[in-house]
């Protein structure tokens, strides 16, 4: 059984606010972790990107990667985007990035 609390009013504005936020789950190819990051849809991708070096404890680097999982579709090119934007022009609507850091190297 659900049981709500809460007046009406209350659980349409948490439902709306729920609405208006989306999780984006990156999974990271050189240590095997994979995180979440929830953002409002007025955030930008870029934003979801530098989070995710945070979370990551990493620096940009030139050569690093971050893709749709779903079709290869590269997501730094998107960054001033925001994350509505990016869904509404079609842009990996599962929000399922994989990031790899660039290998260096001569």
């Amino acid at each position: 059984m659900t049981t709500t609390h809460g007046s009406p009013e209350d659980m349409a504005a948490e439902d709306r606010s729920r609405d208006r936020t989306r999780v984006v789950t990156i999974d990271n190819k050189d240590s095997g972790d994979t995180i979440r990051i929830r953002r409002k849809v007025t955030d930008t991708v870029g934003s979801v990107i530098t989070a995710m070096y945070e979370e990551f404890r990493r620096s940009r680097d030139a050569e690093d990667r971050l893709v749709c999982r779903h079709n290869g579709q590269d997501v730094f090119q998107f960054a001033a985007l925001t994350l509505e934007e990016y869904l509404h022009r079609g842009h990996c609507q599962d929000l399922h990035w994989t990031f790899a850091g660039g290998t260096g190297g001569a």
